[in-house]
């Protein structure tokens, strides 16, 4: 039914600010890259500026940078990125579908699941449509939450030190590696970020200097911007909960910016003892959905593409589902919180309604707390170990 809704109202038939060209965050920085290897690649530093859109400072950390540089290299990048997205997702239904068929699902239903699951899914045809490299990033992520699963530790360490140096935010999917003490797993995690950061810098130049001060001030400057920003876009678009943040400080007459410093110490604080305190002993799909959803929720600037990260503890807490069923056993909670996604795969549209100043990203933002409360309440497993999410 929600999905039914979806179709119906996503694209258009009511309120859409986001209606932005095709591919449009693939290109943004088609101009700048024929500056490659210079300082006017970061800092636009010639007599006469170039103006927008020839022109614009790119927002990605460094290894980001060199990924748009590859879809750059080839003949046409939009061709590359799709051909990408489709034998990722190909990919990832294959995987989908064989994982259900172990545990008992005839093929049809095995295959139908995760097929209408990307085909109606509004974060992926969004993905698709603007041409966004959080593509690159949830596929690193999500073959890391995958070889976590199998405990293959070291192999998720690289591929999430991969996606921390291409996005910062995440970083903090090393931590699930901690309960499990695999210190050695965690400390290859954090090499590979530092060292994808640094050869990324190498190679952008044209001194690692220059690009290491000219990444700093795009990345934070746009993240100051955006965090700052009180506009219907953000409204609508921007899933963090420092949107929630930002409500009660505009009622409050403070200003928004003056509050990045604080809500970043409170949410560390907090997110430390849910999982120092709560999560360390709590079943392998309650750290993966929590950290997971931290790490779309709490970023000041998050837009729906992040919502895509969500798909892997959702696989995940399918399969328990299943197997619960096939036990004939019944865990308190987990419908409920398989039914929280469902609006968050849905249209920001469909709770988007500026008269009565209900705004998508607000929406979410408060589900999204809800999905997290619900994995530091419920233990989604049969029997308390972490072999049912595996």
């Amino acid at each position: 039914m929600a999905f039914g809704l979806t179709l119906a109202v996503a694209y258009g038939m009511h309120y859409n600010p986001m209606a932005l060209p095709p591919f449009g965050d693939l290109m943004v920085y088609f101009g700048t890259y024929q500056w490659l290897h210079t300082s006017v690649f970061f800092f636009n530093v010639i007599a006469k500026p170039i103006p927008e859109p020839l022109f614009s400072p790119v927002a990605y950390p460094p290894f980001g940078a060199v990924v748009y540089a590859a879809f750059y290299s080839t003949a046409n990048p939009v061709l590359s990125y799709l051909g990408v997205t489709a034998a990722w997702l190909g990919a990832a239904v294959w995987g989908v579908r064989r994982g259900l068929m172990r545990v008992g699902l005839a093929g049809v239903t095995a295959t139908l699941f995760p097929l209408t699951l990307v085909l109606i899914s509004f974060p992926i045809a969004r993905l698709v449509d603007e041409g966004n490299l959080e593509l690159v990033l949830w596929i690193l992520a999500a073959l890391g939450a995958w070889a976590y699963l199998r405990e293959a530790d070291d192999t998720a360490a690289v591929l999430w030190g991969l996606a921390a140096a291409m996005k910062l935010y995440p970083v903090i999917l090393l931590i699930l590696l901690l309960p499990r003490r695999r210190w050695r797993a965690f400390a290859v995690g954090v090499a590979t970020f530092v060292g994808a950061t640094v050869l990324s810098l190498w190679w952008l130049g044209p001194t690692m200097g220059v690009a290491w001060r000219g990444s700093i001030q795009n990345v934070f400057g746009y993240q100051g911007l955006r965090a700052s920003e009180w506009t219907q876009r953000e409204l609508v678009a921007n899933h963090s909960v420092f949107g929630l943040v930002k409500l009660v400080a505009m009622i409050a007459g403070l200003p928004p910016a003056r509050l990045t410093l604080p809500y970043y110490v409170c949410g560390a604080v907090a997110m430390g003892l849910a999982f120092f305190g709560r999560l360390w002993k709590m079943p392998v799909a309650n750290q993966l959905l929590a950290v997971i959803v931290f790490m779309v929720m709490f970023p000041p600037v998050t837009y729906y593409h992040t919502l895509l990260h969500l798909y892997a503890p959702f696989v995940a807490l399918v399969f328990v589902a299943i197997r619960a069923e096939r036990a004939g056993v019944s865990i308190p909670g987990l419908r409920g919180t398989v039914m929280l996604f469902v609006p968050l795969f849905a249209s920001y549209t469909l709770y988007t309604f500026p008269r009565v100043f209900l705004f998508g990203g607000l929406v979410q933002a408060c589900l999204l707390l809800l999905l997290f409360l619900c994995a530091l309440q419920y233990p989604f497993s049969l029997g308390g170990t972490e072999a049912s999410a595996q």
